[in-house]
Formats: structure tokens, sequence, C-alpha cells
């Protein structure tokens, strides 16, 4: 099996290593774009249409225009799996991703006259082996000096290219051995660089509310899944404090569903890792995707 995928650049499908963007490019200069990350398990894309939505919200925020409707950035996805089809595990996990930026700049650097806007797409392998133990153990949090974004400066709920803030709460985490929680800039607590933070407190899940975090896909399912469970959801703030009472914690992303978590700096959960409703809601996404990814290639 060939290990070079298809991508789809502006219109054509193309080999990865024939893909070539200018460095003029503004997603280069400046981060000047938008993205969404998709997950397909064994060849099938899960959630599409409500990361397109996303994706489109994200574009209308940033004013970008992608220069192609939604339905057609869905033709292009599904034109990209069939490309890459023969090429994609059976049994497997990928990233789809979505990137589109306000393309080239022009030497006056204004963000009105760059364009037309950039669009790529293309399959990334999820390394699941290497994350099995943690379905079973859990992963460990740092929470760390580097603040969430305030949405009173750039939405958190718009999935940008400029990731730095979340880059510098990983590698303050990752001098740890851990993997980050961060804060607002109240102290209440906001997400992981990449995913979303829940815990179990009294039986019922707490997650931050909407205004402080991304509006993650996967965190919309766990809703989802939650109401069909039975099991009580609030968004509400919360702090370190709630944390030290909490029975369970997990974070979810499209790349791992719902993940346990061990500990959280000192702090660990009353209840055994994962705990009842983690499992729970482990063992739903799995009905849900048709993927185990504490078995993978089963």
């Amino acid at each position: 099996m060939s290990t070079e995928l298809f991508v789809y650049l502006n219109g054509q499908i193309l080999e990865e290593s024939q893909a070539r963007i200018s460095p003029f490019d503004r997603g280069f200069l400046w981060g000047d774009g938008v993205y969404e990350i998709t997950p397909c398990y064994n060849r099938r894309l899960f959630r599409l249409e409500d990361h397109l939505e996303r994706l489109s919200r994200s574009l209308r925020y940033v004013r970008i225009d992608p220069g192609m409707s939604r339905e057609e950035l869905k033709k292009a996805t599904f034109s990209l799996l069939e490309a890459n089809f023969s090429r994609l595990g059976e049994r497997g996990a990928y990233r789809v991703g979505h990137w589109v930026t306000r393309g080239m700049d022009t030497p006056g650097m204004a963000a009105r006259d760059g364009g037309p806007a950039t669009v790529f797409i293309f399959w990334r392998p999820v390394n699941v082996e290497s994350m099995v133990r943690y379905y079973t153990e859990g992963v460990k949090l740092a929470v760390v000096p580097t603040r969430r974004i305030p949405p009173q400066c750039v939405e958190t709920r718009a999935k940008v290219t400029s990731k730095m803030n979340q880059i510098l709460a990983e590698l303050d985490a990752d001098a740890q051995g851990a993997q980050s929680l961060m804060l607002d800039i109240y102290g209440n607590v906001a997400e992981n660089s990449v995913a979303n933070f829940f815990i179990v407190r009294d039986g019922a899940l707490w997650t931050p509310p909407e205004r402080n975090i991304l509006e993650g896909i996967t965190r919309k399912v766990v809703f989802e899944l939650a109401a069909r469970l039975g099991i009580s959801l609030m968004e509400r703030n919360f702090t370190i404090y709630d944390i030290a009472q909490a029975e369970e914690f997990f974070i979810t992303s499209s790349a791992v569903c719902a993940m346990p978590v061990r500990e959280v700096d000192r702090f660990q959960p009353k209840s055994p890792v994962p705990g009842p409703i983690t499992k729970r809601l482990i063992e739903a996404f799995i009905e849900e995707t048709g993927f185990d990814f504490s078995k993978p290639g089963k």
C-alpha cells in the first residue's frame, strides 16, 4: 500500500508530493485562514456536514470567500475520498483536513486585497496504536500558565489557523510530561489546546460554556449521547476547585472521541479510570462511529 495519499488543492486532485502553495500565501505569512478536521473511520466520514457548517461559520466570521459553496466543498471531499479509497486502511482512522486561507498576499499586504482563496483538503492517518493504553489508563493534564485568548479579542468559536495561543499551551504542558488544560482570563476552566474538557460531578456532566471555548463537533455529539443515555449535562463555568471534587474527567476531539483523564495536576478523579459515565460514552461512541480506539484493526 502506498504511504502517499492524494490531496485536493484549488480544484485539482494530485499526489501529496506534487502539491505547491506559494510562500506569499497569507496563510503562511499571517496565519490568515480557517480550518476543519473531520474524522474518517474505516473509510467513512463522520459528521462531515457538521464540520462543513462550522467551516462556513468561521469563513463568514473572518470574511474569506472560498470561491466554493458548501455543497461543492462536500463534493470535492468525496471525490478525494474516492481517489484515496484503495490507499486507506480498511480498518483505520484518519483526520480529514479542510484548510482555507485568504490566498495570495499583495505587495501592500492589506487583507482586503488578498485572494483568491486557497482551498486545501487532505487525509492524515491517526496513529491509533499509540493511543490504546490511554483508553484504559487515561491521559495526564497540566494546568498551564498560558490563558485562553478571550472572545473579546478573537472569537473562540471560530476555528482559525492562527494557533500560537494553543501551541504555547501545548509546549507549557509538554515540559511537564503532560497535555494542557487552559484556563480563561478569569480563572475558569476552558479547554485543552486541541480538545474540549468535561468533568463528572455529583453524577452529572459539566463542561465549560461555548463562550470561552471552541464549540467542538465531538462535544456536540457528547450532548446528543448524554441525552440519549439519560445523563444530566450542564454548560457552566467551573474552576480547579471543582476539578478537585470531581468523580471523572475526560477530553473530546475528532481525533480521540472521548478519552479518559487520569490526573489534572495532582488532582485525581474519585472514580476509577475510566469512570462509569466515561465508559458509557466511550461505548456509545464505538456504536456511533463503528470504530473502537481501544482495539484498532478489529
